[in-house]
């Protein structure tokens, strides 16, 4: 598991936390947003900064957030001993992609394995709220169930909707779309000096990803992801043009 680290320039001092009993997990009630967007919100509030930990984008990228060991500002009266995950969209009414669910499961296994933990809470199981709203994927996040499918039809003469049959030009629809070495988010993200130089051009951040509007050549599609001439870009944040 690859976790992004981050520089944030904090308000104040954070306090270090002396106990981990539990993970609570978020949405960012924003439908594309980034891990320095939600810094500049909570700065806004009076906070130090960014109050969750960690940050999965829709693209399956996780940011660090605070640091780890820290009090985090996520869930009012229970932050003292809870880690804090923020996942990327607004799930009252979108629903969660297979990549960001595989990187939230990830992350979460990861952190109950690291703390000798098991309990993870939803934001409105400890607030009033509806985060992290109605369609987010508790379970299949954190118990590992996920729903299947129903298959095609047999007898079905209509031609497939996937692009992943369609090579061309495709326009990146996220505001950050991270590029990597393989299809899927166990490979690691690409350094902007092993982007092409077209590539780079359209990564302003240097951070190894390509910004909303970038048009990309598709040459092959595998298991949903695209390889470009830059690296590999998750199918779901492509729009065919």
């Amino acid at each position: 598991m690859n976790i992004i680290e981050k520089t944030y320039n904090w308000n104040g001092s954070l306090k270090n936390r002396t106990s981990t009993k539990r993970i609570i997990l978020h949405h960012a009630e924003s439908k594309s947003c980034t891990a320095d967007d939600i810094h500049s919100w909570h700065l806004a509030n009076g906070w130090a900064g960014i109050g969750y930990h960690f940050f999965v984008r829709k693209d399956g990228s996780i940011y660090r957030g605070r640091p780890e060991n820290v009090i985090g500002s996520h869930a009012k009266g229970s932050n003292s001993d809870s880690i804090g995950i923020c996942f990327e969209g607004s799930y009252m009414t979108e629903t969660m992609s297979q990549t960001q669910i595989n990187a939230g499961r990830e992350l979460v296994t990861y952190l109950k394995n690291k703390y000798g933990i098991s309990k993870v809470q939803k934001h409105k199981d400890v607030c009033s709220t509806n985060c992290p709203g109605t369609n987010f994927p508790f379970g299949a996040i954190v118990n590992g169930t996920v729903a299947t499918a129903p298959a095609p039809s047999q007898t079905s003469t209509a031609k497939p909707t996937s692009n992943e049959k369609v090579t061309g030009t495709y326009e990146v629809t996220a505001s950050d779309l991270s590029v990597r070495t393989g299809p899927g988010t166990g490979y690691r993200r690409k350094r902007h000096d092993e982007l092409t130089k077209d590539g780079q051009k359209h990564d302003k951040d240097k951070d190894g990803c390509l910004e909303k509007g970038t048009r990309v050549t598709v040459y092959e599609w595998k298991n949903g992801w695209a390889r470009t001439p830059s690296g590999w870009l998750c199918g779901d944040y492509l729009r065919k043009v």
